[in-house]
């Protein structure tokens, strides 16, 4: 009943949207799985693609998301992201694929062309060894290209 009530909030809120913020962002994730990290947005639209190179206690992963962003504040700079995506790559010594969604906030600054974002990202790996990891909390600093 709670996913029913977020999801019918959050498809209000769509028709209030403007354009994104950006057009693309590359750095740096730091936090339970820490690396590299790029977020694209289609052109004019709220929808971005999200790909990482990380690595957590399990090991390397790359990852691939798709993610719709939000204004709930008002304010082209303070987006709220939900998502969700596949990942691949090394789980304790072994290939592995599973997968992952995403939930966060990013603010990107207007003077500087710099993008932050908290976000949480669960994983469940289902080839190779069936386990989830739902603790994956993360904070990314990018660079901005466009806009």
């Amino acid at each position: 009943m709670i996913i029913l009530a977020v999801m019918l909030c959050l498809a209000t809120w769509q028709a209030e949207l403007k354009a994104q913020p950006y057009n693309h962002a590359a750095g740096i994730r730091a936090g339970y799985s820490s690396g590299i990290s790029y977020k694209g947005f289609r052109l004019h639209q709220m929808w971005a693609i999200e790909a990482d190179i990380l690595f957590n206690r399990n090991g390397l992963n790359l990852s691939a998301l798709y993610e719709y962003h939000l204004e709930p504040f008002k304010n082209k700079r303070a987006l709220i992201y939900l998502g969700g995506g596949a990942f691949g790559g090394d789980w304790k010594e072994e290939f592995s694929l599973g997968v992952a969604a995403v939930a966060g906030i990013e603010y990107t600054l207007r003077d500087l062309p710099l993008n932050f974002s908290l976000d949480w990202k669960p994983m469940l790996n289902i080839y190779a060894i069936f386990e989830p990891d739902l603790l994956d909390f993360g904070l990314s600093i990018r660079y901005r290209f466009g806009r």
